[in-house]
């Protein structure tokens, strides 16, 4: 980012599942990038962000152009080597498609770009179903109302990232 910062070309970042655009305002305010583009799957966190972003006095001051783009992780509508950094903040466990949703990270990665994400393991979401089964009298969880993927371990995860491309 930096070398094409020098260079004068325009550097983006793309904040995929940006819920409410908590990173994406960060991203905004921090002047790091030309352009921030926020994208999420629903209408309904896309408007809780816009709302978010509009009553952000510091974004109004940011010469960073923001976009927001509703769009599904596993078909992103961008040109393939066209975004210099991709983030996914607690996200990657709600994609349904996740080997698409990595392989179309790394399409549309530029050479050298960077994919930033943070998500939970198996184990997180095993301990919150047994805390929910504890409250419901010892009954388990039914797997059709888990809205989440379960990712055992890192090794797993960093796995699917090789399956789609990424480098170790």
């Amino acid at each position: 980012i930096d070398k094409k910062r020098r260079s004068g070309e325009e550097n983006v970042v793309v904040d995929m599942s940006c819920a409410t655009g908590l990173f994406t305002r960060r991203f905004t305010k921090s002047g790091e990038y030309d352009r921030v583009i926020a994208c999420d799957y629903s209408d309904s966190m896309l408007t809780e962000a816009r709302r978010r972003i509009r009553v952000d006095s510091d974004i109004a001051l940011s010469n960073t152009k923001l976009d927001l783009v509703r769009c599904d992780v596993a078909k992103i509508p961008f040109k393939s080597d066209s975004i210099d950094a991709f983030h996914a903040g607690a996200a990657m466990h709600c994609w349904p498609e996740i080997e698409e949703s990595l392989k179309e990270i790394y399409r549309v990665l530029a050479p050298g770009g960077r994919y930033f994400a943070s998500t939970f393991l198996g184990t997180y979401f095993q301990n919150v179903a047994n805390l929910e089964k504890s409250s419901n009298g010892g009954n388990d969880v039914e797997q059709s109302m888990q809205a989440f993927q379960y990712f055992p371990t890192v090794d797993g995860l960093r796995d699917l990232l090789l399956d789609a491309g990424f480098d170790r």
